[in-house]
């Protein structure tokens, strides 16, 4: 599956490391078949929503960087079993 790659985008964007399409590509422009990584998906395309960012320059305050955290945790953990 696409558990880690998803999880290496997500951390890299977490990082400030992911280059500059890669996030909008994933949150647009990808389509999975996995309902798993669709929710992630999801999840992430409207985590600016749920916890607004301090200014326009950044996509989620501290708390929705942790929400992604989170995810990159669970899909690694997919990933293992």
């Amino acid at each position: 599956m696409y558990y880690n790659a998803v999880a290496d985008l997500i951390e890299r964007f977490v990082n400030g490391t992911a280059g500059p399409l890669e996030w909008d590509g994933y949150t647009m422009g990808t389509k999975f078949e996995d309902p798993f990584l669709r929710s992630i998906q999801d999840r992430c395309r409207a985590l600016w929503i749920e916890f607004p960012p301090p200014s326009k320059r950044e996509y989620t305050n501290e708390d929705g960087l942790n929400v992604l955290r989170a995810l990159v945790e669970e899909l690694r953990a997919r990933a293992n079993k």
